[in-house]
């Protein structure tokens, strides 16, 4: 993860969900991530093939993380050379928002990057994309309960706002969204 400066420290050895920033506020009032969010499949990842080729992840139904417990980027490249992590990594588009997650708190439903790689290697579900060994798994929906802390970043994760979870003030957020968009808009 070299070269993403601060964000290196924020992500590195913790669990997390990357999601796009307008669909912070509906995440808060709905009170999880869910497996099956009301989201249109033409803006969600990997759908434009059909449900055949949708993420494993959603083919199990779960939530994707990302798991960067003991992750060291130079030598997962060269083990996974087609995972496209680094799409993600610090954001796609304008920006993102990433969301850390209590890994204690979802024990009971979490599994880790090589078990959920396991699975899908397993049952042949070769067509469902996974990032191998990173891309772990909450199976059913995450409540906003096992948020730790979350944040805001653009330009390229030289921009970063935290705000709080589960503790959510929406007029602070939308703030923040009015200041993301100024900035994507003059950029």
């Amino acid at each position: 993860m070299a070269g993403l400066g601060e964000l290196h420290e924020r992500l590195h050895g913790r669990l997390w969900h990357t999601t796009r920033p307008d669909r912070v506020p509906a995440i808060m009032e709905t009170g999880a991530l869910m497996a099956e969010p009301n989201i249109p499949d033409a803006e969600r990842q990997k759908t434009k093939r059909g449900p055949d080729y949708y993420p494993f992840v959603r083919k199990i139904g779960g939530v994707s993380l990302f798991d960067f417990r003991e992750f060291d980027a130079e030598a997962y490249s060269l083990r996974c050379p087609s995972s496209s992590w680094s799409y993600f990594v610090p954001h796609t588009g304008e920006g993102a928002v990433w969301i850390e997650i209590d890994r204690a708190a979802i024990a009971a439903d979490f599994l880790s990057g090589q078990e959920t790689y396991r699975r899908q290697d397993a049952g042949g579900f070769h067509r469902n994309t996974i990032m191998p060994y990173i891309e772990a798994a909450f199976i059913g929906d995450l409540p906003v309960s096992a948020f730790r802390a979350a944040f805001l970043t653009w330009d390229r994760g030289r921009q970063v706002r935290e705000f709080a979870v589960p503790h959510f003030d929406r007029q602070h957020y939308d703030a923040l969204l009015r200041e993301w968009r100024a900035a994507c808009a003059s950029g």
